[in-house]
């Protein structure tokens, strides 16, 4: 076996001092910044925004798409273990979500293993270059990058489910003031559902649930459709709209005056919550000012006092010793008048008829 050449080794560990933490930091930031817009080309993919090319997410029982990652993804999402429960929650969170798509748990669940084994695998691999010293922190920080960068797939689902409520909510009112005119001109209730969505290119994902409502009482009956609807969009708006659709069905009582009623009362809910919000606006700018702006206050009113007292407090290094025995005293003076090696004759005043003192 060859000898190993010492120098170029030492060479080697010379550059990974120098540059290795920014090669390290510069893959990490390429790798993550791929996983981001993986999730994003994904979630664009399965989920679109156009109102033309949103179809009822109706599960194709031949579709054989396995996720972002193909036939990895399965396999890559079975390293996380989770509980039944935990799977049913997670599953519901999807739906609320807009995920219908089958593989959406796996694609998240992947992309969580990955974005949790990259960054244990470069502090492995940076603890082992690195100095002994610094091995513990290299793994804290790895562990601790891991478990942070892990959170995001399931924060990215939380926030689009918020995301995609508010954007129902602000579109109810009118879905239902349209849904009330088209029973006034005559059509059915799945009729003015199928005609409503397609009016409802503001709103996209209200949409997709009317289209999905539509279809599942096709299926089955409107109640089981409007029972799942409200699962799907936790929100006390969409349990009021079907409870009046199940109410106006089953005792075939007109439902477009109901409607119009509720409309009403949703647009005066969105202008009470309005004004609560206005009201919150008040106490949350205090923390910003007291934590933001006081400081900056504070340093400028009081600045000038307190280097007034530091001036009056701190002694001037540049004064001369004569002055300071003229501002304390004739002995002051007298020391002064020493340190410069001046003869010092004090004279005394002599009463007259009286002989001079001797020196």
């Amino acid at each position: 076996m060859a000898p190993i050449d010492l120098g170029s080794w030492n060479e080697i560990i010379a550059f990974w001092n120098d540059w290795g933490l920014s090669l390290l930091t510069f893959l990490s930031v390429v790798v993550i910044a791929l996983l981001a817009r993986r999730i994003w080309l994904w979630a664009r993919t399965k989920n679109p925004t156009d109102s033309a090319s949103i179809k009822p997410p109706i599960l194709d029982p031949e579709l054989e798409d396995d996720g972002a990652f193909g036939a990895l993804t399965p396999a890559l999402a079975a390293q996380i273990p989770e509980s039944a429960k935990e799977t049913r929650d997670f599953q519901l969170l999807l739906k609320q979500a807009g995920f219908y798509h089958p593989a959406a748990r796996n694609t998240i669940y992947a992309f969580r293993f990955l974005l949790l084994i990259t960054p244990l695998i470069i502090a492995g691999v940076c603890a082992v270059l690195a100095d002994p010293q610094w091995t513990w922190h290299i793994l804290g920080v790895g562990l601790f990058s891991g478990v942070v960068l892990s959170i995001i797939p399931r924060l990215y689902v939380y926030f689009r489910r918020k995301t995609r409520y508010e954007e129902i909510r602000s579109g109810l009112a009118d879905t239902v003031d349209m849904l009330s005119m088209c029973l006034t001109g005559g059509l059915n209730l799945l009729d003015s559902l199928e005609h409503v969505a397609g009016q409802m290119g503001a709103y996209p994902a209200l949409a997709e649930e009317l289209r999905l409502v539509k279809r599942q009482a096709e299926v089955s009956s409107l109640k089981l459709a409007l029972e799942d609807l409200t699962r799907r969009v936790d929100l006390p708006e969409m349990r009021q709209l079907a409870a009046v659709l199940a109410r106006g069905t089953q005792l075939g009582s007109q439902l477009a005056s109901s409607l119009h009623d509720h409309a009403d009362h949703l647009r005066v809910s969105l202008r009470q919550a309005a004004l609560a919000r206005a009201n919150k606006a008040p106490v949350k700018l205090v923390l910003p000012i007291l934590f933001c702006l006081a400081p900056a206050a504070l340093i400028i009113l009081t600045a000038p006092a307190i280097l007034e007292l530091r001036n009056f407090f701190v002694a001037d290094t540049q004064t001369s010793p004569a002055a300071q025995g003229v501002t304390f005293g004739t002995n002051t003076v007298i020391e002064a008048m020493k340190q410069l090696d001046q003869k010092v004759n004090v004279a005394v005043p002599v009463v007259s008829g009286q002989a001079p003192l001797p020196e």
